[in-house]
């Protein structure tokens, strides 16, 4: 079984720089440990920056703009060690379909820049996921509420509309919440 996750942030942890995957209405995250260079190429990616770093993502990207084909998921598996995982990325297009298996960060990158889903194995989040403090944080609405728009955006954008309409009433209610106080 699996179920779909999202990157949450690229951060620092103490095993190593790692793309943290948020688990739905949960605060537990899987970290997918990556080197520097890869969390740069996620990141950029994460930020919309119009230029990528030349890699095999972004010929995956290019090949599939100039054929038929379409990213349609990527789904992680666990791999042969704790904490290491093998990637699938799905494709379909001209009646088909197919899949690549890539190094975990490529595929992660692939799914920022074509907006696909991340399909995690049920094994890898009962196992592996961990409790992340957010003390530190600033967590007030007003922090928030800008982010979960952006994220409502990339829901609808992405037609996924039980999600959109769940982070849409947790705008409303913080919204409610801030001007009661």
């Amino acid at each position: 079984m699996f179920t779909e996750a999202e990157i949450w942030t690229i951060g620092r942890t103490k095993n190593g720089m790692a793309a943290l995957l948020r688990l739905p209405l949960s605060a537990r995250y899987v970290p997918i440990y990556v080197d520097p260079f890869e969390a740069q190429v996620l990141l950029a990616s994460l930020t919309s920056a119009g230029e990528h770093p030349p890699r095999f993502p972004e010929f995956i990207i290019e090949l599939c703009r100039l054929t038929s084909l379409a990213p349609k998921s990527i789904e992680i598996h666990r791999g042969s060690k704790r904490r290491v995982y093998r990637a699938i990325v799905n494709f379909i297009g001209a009646g088909k379909r197919f899949s690549l298996d890539l190094k975990t960060p490529d595929a992660l990158t692939i799914a920022i820049r074509a907006g696909i889903p991340i399909y995690l194995d049920d094994a890898i989040s009962d196992t592996d996921s961990i409790g992340v403090s957010v003390t530190e944080m600033d967590l007030s609405p007003a922090s928030q509420i800008p982010r979960l728009q952006a994220e409502l955006s990339r829901r609808v954008e992405a037609e996924d509309y039980e999600q959109a309409a769940k982070i849409r009433d947790k705008i409303q209610q913080m919204e409610e919440n801030s001007q009661n106080e």
